[in-house]
């Protein structure tokens, strides 16, 4: 039996052994032999396995954040403090999608599945990382610009039943077979003519999916929230996030009364929103479904009702029952929203030592930079703080509501401005939390990026108004920076808090006594959690947004990751430079770890250089113009802030720049592109595409300069 102890798992040398000795006559020499040295060897192999925090047994991460509390928390421990120094890359494979991935990998029996833009899945071999299927529904470019918008975007798929479940920028939910890749249902969701699209992962629970949608800041649809049978996708209820139209008889009673939070005459300025877009938690305990909602939209408040409430159930948590929809409770954290600050993010389920008894509770962590601890029964306020550096409120009252700054809101006013903190973006956006359940610890990817806002009455997507992000600004007193908090809830501080010099990162995970994070520019990345020290980081040349999973497969503890381009997510297109760095928008691939892994690291991106414009540069005065213009009316959004896009699908203006503005009006005024992608904007002047070529010219005259620049400053000298 020792000569195999190197290569047998202890199960194994259990069967085996077991075998031996039914061979053998009982009681023999040769049989007391074997069995003394057998069973010895057998001790010695489980031992070494248990010292080394090995566990036989295989595990499964079937749900996002490994529970349907969402703690993106795991009890293995085979990688931990002491040995994660040996932690090495097993294999990486790359993915057939042109947007990188951004969702938790979900592992079920020995498979890794993930999913992508437009509604792709992917099935790969959780121990070798090979290709077992993938699945591409049919896809048709849409001709509006919140569902083209969409359509790159997806944070995610659900697993049950044997399905693999996810959510498409034309407002499907598919289902497909986990084993073979084929489908099995497909069922509507949202309204795709009505300006509404799925980004989220649907969340399952009581053999029900859950999803909600989104509708891109425009105001111009109602939100809700659905529920189909996970076995044949039959619908089973919608709740609705804001009321109807007031001149017609609301559903209930409820949405009279939400309808008088909207002030005077709202329905001629906005349908509401508050797009359930992302967050969701399914609480077993309780048979309760919390949703995150957005803001009400446009966000710019002076495109709303003038006396308006708290616009509900915009910016709130809301509890549903989860068999049949039906409201429990909401709670409203930002009161007649001018910034975007959502709760359409950021939601564990959790039970606190809360005076001399547990308490069931959802902690919140939406946009706006603080921590909410709400009773999961009743919706009651039991404690918030502000774990980020804010600015547009002061603190929280006793019911926990915010007390706002009135500083904060000066960029409302024609001709004002505000430095506001967060910025839209949030101080934490969809990236997942982790929670610990034995040290009560609620860690945070924070992000710090301070914004310029100013009033402009011609912002037509959303009512988005003009801003600059200041933290590159040199001379800037401004700066920003991205933060991994741990956070305690019962006492509402900071435990340890980890700088970066990336603002935007990746989601986290907690296992045995270590917490994982990857970063904007490809670093993967292991703290002790209880004190926040770095104890072994690994590159892996692909920007890591995702959350990791981690599973035991024939004793052995992975943790896989994806990563790239990571343009499946809006704040990678929207702000790529802080989101993923030129160096890391490498193809889309999947990473796994085990301890003393020897695959080599990934291929690194060469960022390519720019060809010298061949127009001239355009005056400052127009470049600013066309700035604003882009910005105004969402080029942004999709082409990015300084029209650097982080890749993938959408092209990155400054290289893929047309020939003329005329060129240039054809595609964005005449929609020539409308089948590639790309819907025309026929609302859009001749002179707004001039202004917005200029400063589209010029920012390509920036990046070849800069690179001009630093291509001399590393050329050797000559001798």
């Amino acid at each position: 039996m020792r000569q195999f102890q190197g290569i047998m798992r202890p199960a194994d040398d259990f069967r085996c052994l077991r075998k031996l000795v039914g061979w053998l006559k009982p009681n023999s020499r040769l049989w007391r032999s074997c069995y003394v040295y057998g069973l010895v060897g057998l001790t010695c192999s489980a031992a070494s396995h248990a010292q080394e925090g090995h566990e036989v047994r295989n595990t499964d991460w079937e749900l996002i954040g490994n529970s349907a509390e969402i703690h993106q928390h795991s009890d293995l421990s085979q990688i931990n403090r002491q040995n994660v120094s040996r932690l090495g890359l097993a294999w990486s494979a790359d993915i057939p999608s042109v947007d990188g991935l951004v969702g938790n990998p979900l592992i079920k029996d020995g498979v890794i599945f993930q999913s992508g833009a437009r509604g792709r899945m992917y099935a790969n071999d959780l121990r070798t990382g090979a290709a077992i299927w993938k699945f591409e529904p049919p896809y048709q470019n849409p001709k509006d610009f919140v569902r083209a918008w969409a359509s790159t975007y997806n944070r995610g798929l659900a697993l049950a039943d044997g399905l693999a479940i996810v959510g498409t920028g034309n407002c499907e939910l598919i289902a497909v077979d986990q084993k073979t890749g084929k489908e099995r249902w497909r069922a509507t969701a949202c309204e795709s003519n009505q300006t509404q699209a799925i980004t989220g992962a649907p969340r399952v629970g009581g053999g029900l999916v859950f999803i909600g949608n989104m509708c891109g800041d425009s105001g111009a649809s109602r939100g809700h929230v659905d529920a189909f049978d996970v076995k044949t996708g039959r619908h089973v209820w919608r709740f609705y996030t804001v009321p109807g139209d007031p001149s017609k008889p609301q559903e209930s009673a409820l949405y009279e009364q939400a309808a008088k939070s909207w002030g005077t005459d709202w329905y001629s300025k906005s349908h509401g929103c508050g797009s359930p877009w992302d967050a969701m938690a399914y609480d077993p305990q309780l048979d309760q479904l919390y949703v995150g909602t957005g803001g009400p939209a446009p966000f710019t408040p002076t495109k709303r009702a003038s006396d308006a409430g708290d616009e509900l159930f915009t910016n709130a948590i809301i509890a549903l029952k989860a068999k049949t929809g039906e409201y429990v409770w909401h709670f409203s954290e930002v009161p007649h929203d001018a910034w975007n600050y959502e709760a359409a993010v950021g939601i564990v389920v959790a039970d606190l030592p809360i005076g001399e008894a547990s308490r069931r509770v959802v902690i919140s962590v939406p946009k706006n930079g603080f921590l909410y601890v709400l009773d999961a029964r009743t919706g009651k306020f039991v404690s918030g703080k502000d774990y980020a550096p804010i600015n547009w409120a002061s603190g929280l009252d006793s019911a926990g509501r915010p007390i706002p700054n009135p500083a904060g809101r000066y960029w409302e006013r024609p001709g004002g401005t505000a430095v506001v903190l967060p910025c839209n973006m949030g101080a934490h956006g969809w990236e997942a939390l982790a929670y610990s359940p034995k040290d009560h610890l609620v860690y945070i990817p924070e992000q710090v990026i301070p914004a310029r806002m100013s009033f402009d009455s011609r912002a037509s997507v959303g009512g988005l108004s003009m801003y600059f992000y200041v933290g590159s600004e040199p001379g800037s007193r401004y700066s920003a920076y991205g933060e991994l908090v741990a956070w305690d809830p019962l006492t509402q501080t900071a435990r340890w808090r980890h700088k970066y010099t990336t603002p935007v990162n990746g989601g986290l995970l907690h296992t045995g006594d270590l917490v994982f994070q990857g970063t904007a520019d490809g670093n993967f990345i292991a703290f002790g959690a209880s004190d926040g020290k770095v104890l072994w980081s690994r590159q892996v040349n692909g920007a890591l947004r995702g959350a990791p999973s981690t599973v035991m497969a024939d004793g052995v503890q992975y943790i896989v990751e994806a990563s790239g381009n990571a343009n499946s997510s809006g704040t990678s297109s929207y702000v790529a430079r802080y989101a993923v760095p030129p160096q890391s928008r490498t193809r889309a691939r999947l990473v796994a770890f085990k301890l003393d892994g020897t695959a080599p690291p990934p291929p690194a991106r060469v960022v390519p250089h720019i060809q010298k414009p061949s127009v001239h540069r355009f005056e400052a005065a127009l470049s600013r113009e066309g700035e604003r213009i882009y910005e105004v009316n969402g080029c942004a959004d999709c082409h990015g802030t300084n029209a650097e896009s982080a890749g993938g699908s959408v092209p990155d203006l400054r290289y893929a720049m047309p020939a003329s503005p005329r060129s240039m009006a054809d595609i964005v005024i005449r929609g020539a592109l409308t089948d590639a992608g790309m819907p025309g904007s026929p609302d859009m002047t001749e002179s707004d595409v001039n202004a917005i070529y200029a400063f589209v010219v010029n920012e390509a005259w920036d990046e070849y300069d800069a690179q001009t620049l630093a291509n001399r400053a590393t050329k050797p000298k000559s001798q």
